[in-house]
C-alpha cells in the first residue's frame, strides 16, 4: 500500500527550499506556474522533469493533485529554473516508460508509488491512471 501524499508544514518547507534552488539553477527541480483553476491567480509548484527519449515529460508520484487539476483546466504553464523561463503547453499522456524512469530517478517518490519493487511496463499500464504523466512542448 502507498503513503497517501499530504501537504503538511514539512512539505512546504520542502517546496520552499526547492523552488529556491530552482531558481538559482540548483538540483534536479524547475518552478511550474500554473493559473489556478478556480482562483485564477498563479499558483507555483517544485517539479522534476524528467527527458525520456529526447522529450521531456512532468510526471505526478502523487496522483492528481492541485497542479495537475489546474494543467487539466488550462494546459498552458510556465517552467523556470536558473533565471529562464520559458512558455510551454502541458499535453497529458499515457507513458509507462516515462513513470519507470521517473521512479528509477526520484527515489524520494516511490513510497506513493502504489507500484511493486520491480514494475514492469504492463504493471505501470494497469495503473497510469495514478500516475498523471504531461509531455512538455514549447508554444
Amino acid at each position: 500500500m502507498a503513503k497517501t501524499y499530504r501537504v503538511t508544514g514539512l512539505v512546504r518547507l520542502v517546496n520552499r527550499v526547492m523552488k529556491w534552488m530552482a531558481r538559482i539553477g540548483r538540483g534536479p527541480s524547475s518552478v511550474l506556474t500554473t493559473t489556478g483553476r478556480r482562483s485564477g491567480e498563479a499558483r507555483e509548484v517544485p517539479v522534476s522533469p524528467i527527458t525520456v527519449d529526447g522529450v521531456e515529460y512532468l510526471v505526478s508520484p502523487y496522483g492528481a493533485v492541485s497542479w495537475v487539476h489546474n494543467i487539466r483546466a488550462n494546459p498552458t504553464a510556465t517552467l523556470s529554473r536558473g533565471g529562464r523561463t520559458r512558455s510551454v503547453r502541458l499535453v497529458e499522456v499515457t507513458a509507462p516508460p516515462v513513470v519507470l524512469a521517473y521512479r528509477a530517478r526520484e527515489s524520494f517518490a516511490r513510497p506513493y508509488m502504489d507500484l511493486p519493487d520491480e514494475p514492469t511496463e504492463d504493471e505501470v499500464r494497469q495503473r497510469a491512471h495514478r500516475f498523471p504523466v504531461f509531455k512538455v512542448e514549447a508554444i
